[in-house]
């Protein structure tokens, strides 16, 4: 079915001070190659209408983190349209074709105007796209309660903001990162995570983020997140999973 492949070769800008890409760029990656393919489909029928896609959540697993300067491939599918909702899956392919990392995301269709959901157009959904199977069946339900007692604050600067003037939802896995324990960040690596957007953060608000170990295992790190706002309200959700560096 149809699938679109983006390939980049990645900048020194987009890596680590061990010259890993950073997390927050492979869905910087993914993000590039799903605007694309929509562009693209969307000139090429000539479709004219007036909504817009809001991202809900990711669901992400990193198997190995590619190096600076290397050649990968972004390619992203639809999986399932299902009234407002659609599922898009991702995968970063090193030169090999050997699957770096796999995503599968749903997107919420907004009104623009109205600025509330509607039910996707039904000439933007299969007619176009297709579709393929998902990475993963299911998503996890954050439900369950939370015990944070300490909190790391950031002020959201222009810089944050993306060209929808929003925003940009990677940064909200950078606030996630950023709020571990050195001792975390250095001896452990981030191979799993989830993260559901719940309220629209914005230029100028100061969050708070936190964590709680959900679980520890033999190398092995769980831990739950949250973004909340200077009253408490919660504005993302998240879990990692991060395990010991060789």
């Amino acid at each position: 079915m149809n699938k679109y492949t983006k390939e980049i070769n990645i900048p020194f800008y987009d890596g680590d001070a061990n010259g890993n890409i950073r997390a927050e760029n492979i869905l910087k990656y993914f993000g590039e190659a799903s605007s694309e393919e929509t562009e693209k489909l969307v000139t090429e029928k000539d479709i004219k209408f007036n909504f817009g896609w809001m991202l809900y959540r990711w669901k992400v697993e990193i198997i190995e983190y590619p190096r600076v300067k290397e050649d990968v491939y972004a390619r992203t599918w639809v999986s399932k349209f299902d009234r407002f909702y659609a599922f898009r899956e991702f995968a970063l392919l090193d030169k090999d074709k050997r699957i770096l990392a796999k995503a599968s995301t749903v997107w919420l269709c907004i009104d623009m105007d109205k600025k509330r959901p509607v039910r996707i157009p039904s000439e933007y959904s299969e007619n176009i796209y297709g579709l393929d199977e998902p990475n993963f069946k299911n998503f996890y339900d954050f439900k369950d309660p939370l015990d944070i007692n300490e909190f790391s604050k950031f002020k959201v600067r222009r810089s944050d903001i993306d060209y929808n003037n929003h925003v940009n939802n990677t940064k909200y896995l950078s606030w996630m990162i950023e709020s571990m324990p050195d001792e975390i960040y250095d001896d452990y690596k981030l191979s799993y995570f989830e993260i559901i957007y719940k309220k629209e953060v914005r230029y100028g608000d100061t969050i708070s983020t936190g964590f709680e170990l959900e679980t520890r295992e033999d190398g092995i790190l769980n831990f739950k997140h949250m973004i909340s706002d200077f009253d408490g309200e919660v504005h993302s959700l998240g879990r990692t999973r991060w395990i010991k560096k060789n």
